[in-house]
């Protein structure tokens, strides 16, 4: 039989369903296992049997012992940088492609290591069956949930069978002339119910991740775009809390309480209309002019004497970094030059471009104006610089650039956050390709005269330079 009223057994379950998986994925405390860390993580750029974006793992723990790995894993430029010689003609080899620091245990790490282990178990069998390479093929995860989903079943089936049992009840009692529920007054009130706890969700997720909000701005026009960021967030956080006071306020107040109240019929109100058209129209356009004069102040404003100017050229699936010499101009390039030898297709004819340096990551000076100047080799990226404030589209065959100061060194920055591991770190902000997770580059804000100390320490571009300079030193 079908009823005029809501039906409340039709979308139940799917709310049961809905917070059960969300309350089992929240407080499931499984800890991954090598499978999953090896999957989520790795498998983008490794094979067991198979090079890839980078090496094929079968046979690692041969190459390298167990501790080794751990601390190449945790921090592979750290172990470059050490000058471990295996470890810099690893990175050399693979393009200058930096592999990404994970911050595991030892136990996650050798998990993984175990997991990889068991691979080359299967690749070989596999590979003697005749079965072709297994791959380093993904693993069936173990979710964690254990009888989760079967409970999870059992419950949405007693919740069926219990409304089903209140409908037929219900009917029943239709049938005899007696109204046993009503409906539109118990979704009248339940409206107010989910409202209370829709707010109450929404505040608990200010306490619990506010925490992960970024820290103070480290560029001057940082703190300009965090104001800005501000202003838009409460102005729309107030219409946000009032429309949902409205929306389930007047579904409370208009329930029909079966006192035999009809319905007003009210198709239209123009001055009603006229200003919610108007006034939200008018609150954007501010925002969006606002917004776009900030945007102009930060990318079309005045450049100050003696800026430290780089090149940030990213490909898939990393960056290079490029800073002038001592001419402090940046050599001309070609995308036509790009090499095995040559990367960024720098002109090797320009005499600019003789003393250019190339560095594994950047040192910029505190308190001093940066011109970043972007290309890109193969498909769209972003250079994003969160802590900065940062981010600007790198597009092959059109260069761009963004201008900042930044105000904070690399070691203020970890006594504000309290986290004295802290770096800045460029990433790409656009998803460019399977392994686009290993575009990252460390940055690091220090004095000027620590900066001009690096910069006298870097190599540059054209080893023919490097090896005419040393000529004239001896």
């Amino acid at each position: 039989m079908k009823f005029q009223y809501f039906s409340v057994d039709k979308w139940l379950p799917k709310v049961l369903l809905t917070v059960l998986l969300a309350l089992s994925a929240t407080f499931s405390n499984a800890q991954p296992t090598g499978a999953e860390l090896y999957n989520n993580n790795c498998g983008a750029c490794h094979r067991i049997d198979q090079d890839l974006v980078g090496p094929a793992l079968g046979g690692i723990l041969e190459r390298r012992d167990e501790a080794w790995l751990i601390k190449w894993i945790r921090n592979s430029q750290a172990v470059i940088a050490s000058g471990d010689q295996y470890a810099v003609d690893l990175y050399n080899k693979w393009n200058k492609v930096a592999m990404p620091a994970y911050d595991w245990t030892d136990d996650e790490i050798k998990s993984v290591l175990a997991y990889v282990k068991e691979q080359e178990a299967v690749v070989a069998a596999k590979a003697a069956d005749g079965g072709g390479a297994a791959g380093g093929g993904a693993a069936k995860a173990d979710t964690g949930f254990g009888n989760g989903p079967i409970i999870i079943l059992a419950l949405i089936m007693l919740g069926a069978v219990l409304l089903y049992a209140g409908r037929v009840i219900s009917t029943r009692f239709k049938l005899k002339g007696v109204r046993l529920f009503n409906w539109n007054n118990i979704n009248g009130i339940l409206f107010i119910v989910f409202m209370v706890v829709g707010f109450a969700l929404v505040a608990l997720q200010f306490v619990k991740y506010m925490k992960f909000t970024l820290p103070v701005a480290a560029s001057e026009h940082g703190a300009i775009i965090d104001s800005m960021l501000a202003i838009t967030f409460w102005i729309t956080f107030v219409v946000f809390i009032a429309t949902h006071i409205l929306l389930f306020g007047y579904a409370f107040m208009y329930r029909d309480q079966g006192d035999g109240r009809k319905a007003l019929f009210y198709p239209d109100n123009h001055k009603l209309e006229f200003f919610w058209t108007v006034i939200p129209a008018i609150v954007l356009t501010v925002l969006v002019l606002y917004g776009t004069k900030v945007w102009r102040e930060i990318t079309q404003g005045e450049i100050e004497e003696n800026p430290v100017e780089l090149e940030l050229f990213a490909y898939q699936f990393g960056w290079q970094a490029r800073f002038p010499g001592a001419d402090k101009i940046l050599g001309a390039h070609d995308f036509r030059m790009i090499s095995a030898t040559n990367s960024m297709g720098i002109d090797a004819a320009d005499a600019n471009a003789q003393d250019d340096l190339l560095v594994p990551e950047v040192y910029l000076p505190v308190n001093r104006q940066v011109i970043l100047r972007l290309r890109a080799r193969d498909v769209i990226h972003s250079a994003y610089l969160p802590h900065f404030r940062v981010q600007m589209n790198v597009v092959p065959g059109m260069p761009t650039q963004f201008v900042f100061t930044p105000t904070m060194t690399t070691d203020e920055m970890r006594v504000t956050t309290n986290n004295y591991n802290f770096n800045y770190e460029l990433a790409c902000n656009k998803i460019c390709g399977a392994a686009h997770f290993n575009m990252r580059m460390k940055f690091v804000v220090v004095t000027e005269a620590e900066y001009e100390a690096w910069l006298a320490q870097q190599r540059t571009y054209f080893r023919k330079a490097e090896t005419q300079t040393a000529a004239v030193i001896n």
